[in-house]
């Protein structure tokens, strides 16, 4: 790897030259549904990878990497450890393990209107 990181490296990198492809691709739609024109049929991504330059600079020496890579033995690895979701605690209740009840919506009630002018005529009548 010593060999392939210096060469994929960016020497200056400004992520403001790269525009939004999603957003560059929606104005491009507006743009052809605005002034009639046919819709394009593929986006045009410049935040994708160059592969032939990339392939140019490297090329032989990833290729030799990944089969150096495939030969080495992993079997002296440890796999990975896989999680497991643990039981809850109980100390022999059984309401602790059932499922809480969904709380029940209350229906309120709308004041009648008689209630509505006393509050206004009281000067209690707060507006939200």
């Amino acid at each position: 790897m010593d060999r392939i990181i210096p060469f994929l490296t960016l020497k200056s990198f400004n992520p403001a030259k790269y525009p939004n492809p999603a957003l560059q691709w929606h104005y491009r739609i507006l743009q052809a549904i605005a002034l009639e024109e046919e819709l394009p049929e593929k986006p045009e991504d410049k935040t994708l990878p160059k592969y032939s330059a990339i392939h140019k600079r490297v090329g032989p020496e990833a290729i030799e990497w990944g089969k150096m890579l495939d030969t080495l033995d992993l079997a002296g690895r440890a796999a990975p450890i896989k999680s497991t979701k643990r039981k809850a605690i109980s100390n022999g209740d059984d309401e602790e393990t059932k499922p809480k009840a969904k709380r029940e919506k209350k229906e309120v009630a709308a004041p009648s209107s008689d209630k509505i002018e006393s509050l206004y005529e009281q000067g209690t009548l707060m507006t939200v």
